[in-house]
């Protein structure tokens, strides 16, 4: 399948976040990547994804200086908050382009993004139909957990105790007005560092987006053609 790149910049408050946008030749779906680190949401999850037909727009959450800032560390939940922030003025900036807002929208979070995930779905839950958690710190997102309303799958590292209890934890968080799921993948440890084990949850992740997305579909498929998007 044909991807077509570009390199963006989005603006919030008055600092430039700059990314990646991919769009397969004929989409039906957006989703947000959000983490933190390097972590798992690297080429093999985004080569998924657009085999789904799903566009993926990949920002650098954090700007140059904060990024060299002692205190930006996967346990520090203060921060996913302003990261869930970002998230939402980069969906709306999505929303603004024509050949993309027709399209309903998923995040996918890893490291400190699993709580961004879950706190933006919590502040404007009309602006997304599907949320995916991988790995990570969902945990983080708190008392933001139990207003979550929209479709979310819980990925978890089955390798890791620590981290299967903490997610199990944050399932039942959700509540029971939530569309929900907990997924363990074995064979994978804490940060999903194993190429395989990633893939397997890329693809579990793909089809929680995909259907969900079928729920809430309208007119929205983009087929690409080869200019600018």
């Amino acid at each position: 399948m044909r991807v077509h790149e570009r390199d963006v910049e989005v603006g919030v408050a008055g600092r430039l976040l700059s990314g990646r946008l991919c769009v397969p030749e004929r989409a039906s779906g957006l989703v947000l990547l959000v983490s933190d680190e390097e972590g798992p949401l690297g080429a093999p999850v985004r080569e998924v994804l657009h085999a789904a037909g799903l566009v993926t727009l990949e920002l650098a959450w954090r700007t140059a200086d904060e990024s060299m800032a002692e205190d930006w560390t996967v346990r520090d939940g203060a921060h996913a908050e302003l990261i869930a922030y970002r998230l939402e003025v980069a969906r709306d900036w999505l929303q603004r382009d024509d050949a993309l807002s027709l399209l309903p929208v998923g995040y996918l979070g890893a490291g400190l993004g699993s709580a961004a995930v879950l706190v933006a779905a919590a502040h404007l839950p009309q602006g997304v139909q599907s949320v995916v958690t991988l790995g990570g710190r969902p945990d983080l997102a708190g008392a933001f957990l139990s207003e979550v309303r929209v479709p979310t799958l819980l990925l978890g590292a089955g390798d890791d105790a620590d981290r299967v209890r903490l997610v199990r934890g944050v399932l039942a968080e959700l509540g029971d007005r939530t569309r929900k799921a907990l997924q363990l993948i074995e064979g994978a440890s804490r940060g999903f560092p194993e190429v395989e084990p990633r893939v397997r949850a890329a693809r579990l992740a793909a089809a929680w987006f995909v259907d969900c997305f079928r729920a809430v579909a309208g007119p929205g498929v983009v087929e690409w053609t080869g200019g600018d998007v």
